[in-house]
């Protein structure tokens, strides 16, 4: 319901606001014109809307130009070859014929203007005079109305119009223009000073009062250069460098000046033993940014492929207007390979070379330290969820003094290995990094079959470490690293070997194979520190035995 009301009220205001604005034509029809206009055949004249009312930028889109026909009827006029109505709301016919004689009203807003054309030929007025001006700035000209002469009487001054758009020709800023004697004078002219003239005055013609209208179009330019063009690159005498074997493009930059019928000669000299002439290059002229300034062109010669004959060939590039030519000329040279470029390449690489270099060094000396401290931030702790009882199992040789022995040398080695692996070991894993170790004195009860709990403890552990030394290589105790081999294989990379060197020892002939081959293949650690010195946790010996052992978060933040 409320959108046919809808509809209904569009439609009402449609057809009220057509009536109005054909209301305001129709007021006009019987109405005696208001402006009546005398204009020449062959020409082209423009007429505006309201010569005495100013039409606002927004009211020029609204202006509307019919003609009436004998019987009163109105055509609206469209964009047409002859006829056309302007952005401005003018009205412009071009080419003049004496068809175009009749009544124009135009409409704008509510009002209405009524004027009358009437259009005569060239042969009733001889003395028609000129309607297309070109001068030069150094040229000082007076512009006179065409139809001045041609007949009546004037009673008025003659009033003249710039631009289509009728703005007054005078200016308080234009020191240089001055209306003496209905012509326009110019003291100077300036580009600025082209476009369209209207000239309008009154004559009395049998009794008849009428607005004599003529146009004239008037183009400013600057004098023709009296001077032949100008090469700007290459510079007479250059030397083009080109790769054999490459393509290459010859560009030739000449600088013409203003002429009004600009057609320059512009062409390619290769002077051989016989001289050729190229004028097939491609050319571009550009204007300048003030084109009455001048031309700028640019002409091209691409060589497909330049060979060792081409470095003997002279070029020349040849520039020609209607004052003079003007010629430059040069030759490719053959172009080096650039040494500096070169240097800078090698220079580069070795510096690149040595920054790769010290960072591998870097990295091989600080392994160690750089995997420590991404296993401390980033890396997750292995030993969850592997069903392992211990960190690692420690073997060492243990003490074998009985009663009534002398104590020997042998005697304070062999406890040198039961306190570096009692002692300082769990002070230093297990105080400080929360590891958990397995030292069958310490923590395995007496009793059993002693072989098969070895193994199971090896099993239960995630690393073995073994103390090496003279008395454990030839030891009882020797089967203990034995077994772990064997785990090892059998368990693949479940169970890792750690292999200390705490004295120097010498292998016995009759190390069993399998320890032989253990002992050459598995990275063993040497101890050259003081069991007694309480920075031994600091040392780089520490730091490997850390590399080896499972990762593991510590309760406390410790020193990397």
């Amino acid at each position: 319901m409320f959108s046919k009301l809808w509809l209904l009220l569009t439609f009402i205001y449609s057809i009220k606001h057509s009536a109005l604005g054909q209301a305001g034509v129709s007021d006009c029809l019987d109405k005696e014109p208001h402006y009546r206009y005398l204009v020449y055949a062959e020409e082209i004249v423009y007429f505006q809307c309201s010569p005495s009312y100013n039409l606002l930028k927004t009211e020029k889109n609204t202006v509307k130009w019919f003609i009436q026909s004998p019987d009163k009827g109105l055509e609206e006029v469209k964009s047409r070859n002859d006829m056309n109505v302007n952005e401005n709301g003018t009205l412009q016919i071009s080419t003049l014929e004496r068809s175009h004689s009749g009544t124009y009203i135009c409409q704008m807003r509510n009002l209405c203007m009524k004027i009358l054309v009437r259009v005569e030929g060239k042969e009733n007025c001889l003395k028609y005079g000129s309607r297309n001006f070109y001068f030069t700035t150094a040229e000082k000209p007076s512009i006179s109305c065409p139809s001045l002469n041609c007949k009546g009487t004037i009673f008025t001054n003659v009033t003249w119009y710039k631009s289509v758009n009728f703005e007054s020709v005078t200016s308080p800023t234009r020191f240089s223009l001055n209306i003496n004697n209905n012509d326009i004078n110019f003291s100077s002219i300036y580009p600025e000073d082209s476009g369209i003239y209207t000239c309008d005055y009154n004559l009395d013609d049998n009794g008849n009062e009428w607005i004599m209208r003529a146009t004239l179009q008037v183009l400013v330019g600057v004098p023709d250069t009296q001077e032949p063009p100008r090469i700007i690159g290459p510079t007479n005498g250059t030397e083009i460098k080109a790769e054999i074997g490459k393509p290459i493009t010859l560009s030739c930059q000449i600088q013409f000046g203003f002429e009004r019928n600009f057609d320059p000669i512009i062409k390619w000299r290769v002077l051989h033993l016989v001289e050729e002439e190229h004028s097939g290059g491609r050319k571009l002229c550009l204007n300048n940014t003030n084109h009455l300034k001048g031309y700028d062109c640019f002409f091209n010669m691409t060589l497909d492929r330049v060979t060792s004959n081409d470095l003997h060939t002279i070029f020349q590039c040849y520039a020609q207007n209607s004052v003079g030519n003007v010629t430059t000329t040069f030759k490719l040279s053959k172009k080096e390979t650039d040494a500096v470029f070169l240097i800078y390449i090698l220079c580069a690489s070795v510096a690149l070379l040595l920054i790769m270099l010290i960072c591998a060094g870097t990295v091989y000396v600080y392994w160690v330290e750089i995997v420590l401290l991404y296993r401390h931030y980033l890396s997750k702790d292995e030993t969850i969820g592997d069903n392992k009882d211990f960190d690692a199992f420690i073997s060492y040789a243990t003490q074998t003094f009985e009663f009534g022995e002398e104590i020997t040398e042998n005697f304070c080695d062999n406890y040198e290995d039961e306190q570096f692996a009692t002692q300082l070991l769990p002070s230093v894993l297990e105080d400080n990094y929360n590891y958990k170790l397995c030292i069958l004195e310490r923590d395995i009860l007496p009793g059993g079959a002693y072989v098969e709990d070895i193994a199971k403890i090896i099993k239960r552990s995630r690393r073995a470490i073994f103390v090496l030394s003279q008395r454990y290589i030839t030891g009882p105790r020797l089967f203990e690293l034995q077994a772990a081999i064997t785990c090892s294989l059998e368990e693949q990379e479940s169970l890792k070997l750690i292999l200390i060197k705490l004295k120097p020892f010498k292998e016995p002939e009759t190390l069993p194979h399998i320890v032989k081959k253990a002992l050459r293949a598995l990275p063993t650690l040497s101890w050259k520190g003081d069991l007694n010195s309480k920075s031994a946790n600091t040392s780089k010996f520490w730091k490997t035995i850390r590399y080896y052992m499972p990762v593991k978060k510590h309760k406390e933040s410790v020193r990397i």
